[in-house]
């Protein structure tokens, strides 16, 4: 299941239904101190452990791919593994890089995706608007596959118009709104707590 869940993270990253966005610049932003982020914009700290983790997983595949019969050749299954060790290093990398540069945000009235200086990261490109959600829009959220071993984070809100919404590979309710689901590139315990805080619907 670990695997399937890490595999779900890259095809995530490859579809665009999703919700989760890079930055829309590649200009460096202004540094900001923590009294220009906004108005109560609280930001959440971040997580090296998915990253950490898929590289472990590319890591283990290397050393499969490394395998040797009696006769000292690679093994069929050499080309495989190599093949998931070169993804999921790339990958490991691609997330250490969103882990160092984007941000979990809350503020008075809503959930966003920031840049780690507390600047906006732009329009969504999928569905539109701002990456920004409010708090009454939520219908649910949750953590996979748990809290204590988060890969995803998830969340439902029906802040997005009818017309805008997008389906996603990965069904975990069947409420009605549009679904996001995001890398656990932050700390998921401090995500929880303020999920909670802020009175987010969850099932």
């Amino acid at each position: 299941r670990i695997f399937r869940l890490l595999s779900a993270v890259i095809t995530i990253y490859a579809l665009p239904s999703t919700g989760f966005v890079t930055p829309q610049t590649t200009t460096r932003a202004p540094m900001m101190t923590p009294s220009s982020l906004g108005a109560g914009l609280e930001l959440v700290d971040p997580s090296y452990n998915l990253a950490i983790g898929a590289f472990g997983v590319g890591l283990a595949g290397g050393f499969l791919e490394d395998l040797r019969d009696a006769r000292g050749e690679k093994l069929l299954t050499a080309k495989p593994f190599g093949a998931l060790a070169v993804i999921f290093t790339v990958f490991s990398l691609f997330l250490a890089f969103q882990t160092t540069t984007l941000r979990f945000g809350f503020d008075d009235d809503s959930f966003s995706l920031v840049k780690a200086n507390g600047a906006s990261i732009g329009e969504n490109v999928v569905v539109g608007g701002e990456n920004k959600w409010a708090y009454k829009s939520f219908k649910n959220y949750d953590f996979l596959p748990s809290a204590d071993f988060p890969i995803l984070v998830y969340f439902r809100e029906d802040q997005t118009s009818v017309e805008n919404r997008e389906e996603v590979p990965i069904v975990v309710d069947a409420l009605e709104g549009q679904v996001h689901f995001f890398p656990a590139i932050s700390n998921v315990q401090d995500l929880k707590s303020e999920f909670e805080k802020r009175g987010c619907a969850h099932l």
